[in-house]
């Protein structure tokens, strides 16, 4: 087990590495004698190096990470990929049966024709109106004026009627351009060479869009995010030799610093990292996402 302080700076690499913040604690309530006045916060520890010889904690993360998800609604009909396996971009990871999709394409199909429908008839009862209205306009004298008031108003509401029915033709049309993009879509495919790293959900499954299949994660470049002290990272400078440590499996790793933040995190008060690994083609088959090691600096 990690000693009690290295334990806190691993929670905090973690948080970090999630995006996460840890909350402060609470302030300690009222003791007896005080006259019912909170005692004072203790002040925060002051950040301090680790023991000689252990470096500074981090964790191996992947470049990239993405969950794979359904673009159309289906069930699932094969996973094509392992946990663990190495895929390389637009392999085929999953296949979908979109026969539900294709269902509600034929449905959105006869919508639209209806919708065109009333939009034809619509615009005939539009132009008869305008013309109607037309022909009074043009000879005042042979109608009354409740006649033309009346022709008037037809001109107008016909001409509402005609444009909601155009606006339905145009919701509808959009709404089979959309399934029969999600029709043609029943393979899902790798965005990057990577190796998988998750299944969410099994063959048969019901899944709509949106719904995470696989977790693909980018192979070959791994990344270490660690906490850094701040008077220890004022000596850093990016392209940085370094070597991680991964007790765990007895390697050493080198690698070079990519990247520094610019301020001290709040939270950890500790400045975080992140250094490429450059691990030999035998290192690299055991080195896993996840997995605590010491960075250190030097080659």
């Amino acid at each position: 087990m990690p000693p009690p302080h290295r334990a806190a700076l691993l929670l905090a690499v973690l948080a970090a590495a999630c995006g996460g913040r840890q909350p402060a604690p609470p302030p300690p309530p009222a003791r007896a004698g005080d006259g019912g006045r909170a005692a004072p916060a203790p002040a925060r520890a002051a950040a301090t190096p680790a023991p000689p010889g252990e470096g500074w904690v981090g964790v191996i993360v992947a470049r990239a990470s993405v969950d794979l998800t359904a673009e159309a609604p289906g069930r699932l009909a094969a996973i094509h990929a392992r946990v663990g396996d190495r895929v390389e971009r637009g392999d085929r990871l999953a296949t979908l049966d979109t026969r539900a999709a294709a269902q509600d394409l034929e449905m959105a199909r006869s919508s639209l024709h209806a919708a065109e429908a009333d939009a034809a008839r619509a615009a005939a009862e539009a132009a008869e109106a305008r013309q109607r209205a037309e022909r009074r306009h043009a000879n005042p004298d042979f109608f009354s004026k409740e006649d033309m008031a009346d022709s008037e108003l037809k001109r107008k509401t016909s001409a509402a009627a005609l444009d909601a029915a155009e606006a339905r033709v145009g919701e509808q049309r959009a709404r089979v351009r959309q399934l029969e993009t999600a029709a043609g879509k029943n393979e899902i495919r790798a965005p990057f060479a990577g190796r998988v790293a998750e299944r969410f959900v099994d063959a048969g499954a019901v899944v709509g869009p949106g719904t995470p299949i696989l977790r693909l994660i980018s192979g070959g470049d791994l990344l270490v995010r660690a906490a850094v002290p701040p008077e220890q990272a004022r000596a850093l400078a990016v392209g940085k030799a370094v070597t991680a440590r991964v007790p765990t499996l007895g390697l050493d790793v080198p690698g070079h610093l990519e990247r520094i933040a610019p301020q001290v995190d709040a939270a950890a008060q500790m400045i975080f990292v992140e250094a490429r690994l450059d691990p030999t083609p035998a290192a690299a088959e055991r080195l896993q996402t996840g997995l605590v090691v010491d960075l250190r600096p030097g080659g």
